[in-house]
């Protein structure tokens, strides 16, 4: 992509896809990040009344869906584990670590106090399984699903996750794909993207709720359909 970037025959004629949202906030954190460095952050999610200002200790960075997302351990919530865990002998998680979408973020500053990264941390690991920026702790299922018409050529050479592979089809025009994967709500966001180009046929619990977004869509509709 550098490469690219820096070719100057190239100026002007690739178009990189716009992210809009909270690139106020790169540089801050991506320092902080270099120098371990604890942020202060007033944040205020979709539907909350107000906004929260806390520490985090930022970890990662991620785009997803054209927007910035920031991974940092809490130390708020690992030393309320820490505590709960010594008053009922608990094993809830030593360490906590949230996802902040940085265009819901309002503010954000270096602290002086500095925080060591845990190195064992694995990025790979807390994402097995998973779609997008939703972390899951259940273990991923094994998704099988039918696609048609083009779909099949948009799944093979841009799977929806790692662990996607091509089953064999006795029926023509119809490929059926597996996956391993945690049903998030990032999964039903890129299943929905294929609209009907898809069919998911297992687990049941997973094709239930995919019925249930289509019945909700279809509510939508429905009044010009019939006019």
């Amino acid at each position: 992509l550098n490469q690219i970037q820096a070719d100057s025959k190239l100026q002007g004629r690739i178009l990189f896809e716009h992210v809009p949202s909270g690139r106020r906030w790169l540089h801050t954190i991506t320092d902080a990040m270099r120098q371990n460095r604890v942020l202060l952050i007033t944040h205020q999610g979709f539907g909350k009344p107000a906004p929260n200002s806390f520490e985090v200790e930022p970890y990662y960075l991620k785009v997803a869906n054209r927007r910035w997302y920031l991974l940092a351990r809490s130390p708020y919530y690992s030393e309320l584990n820490r505590q709960r865990n010594e008053e009922d002998g608990g094993d809830r998680p030593e360490d906590v670590y949230l996802v902040y979408a940085l265009d819901r973020i309002l503010a954000c500053e270096p602290l002086e106090e500095s925080f060591v990264m845990d190195e064992s941390f694995d990025i790979e690991a807390y994402y097995r399984g998973c779609c997008g920026v939703i972390h899951s702790e259940e273990e991923p299922v094994r998704l099988l699903l039918n696609a048609y018409d083009h779909g099949a050529d948009y799944l093979r050479t841009l799977p929806i996750h790692e662990s996607q592979r091509e089953l064999p089809s006795e029926v023509e025009g119809v490929a059926c794909f597996e996956l391993e994967v945690c049903p998030t709500y990032d999964l039903y966001q890129a299943l929905l993207a294929m609209g009907d180009q898809i069919e998911v046929l297992e687990p049941q619990s997973v094709r239930e709720e995919m019925y249930n977004f289509a019945k909700n869509l279809m509510a939508y509709y429905e009044s010009t359909t019939e006019a």
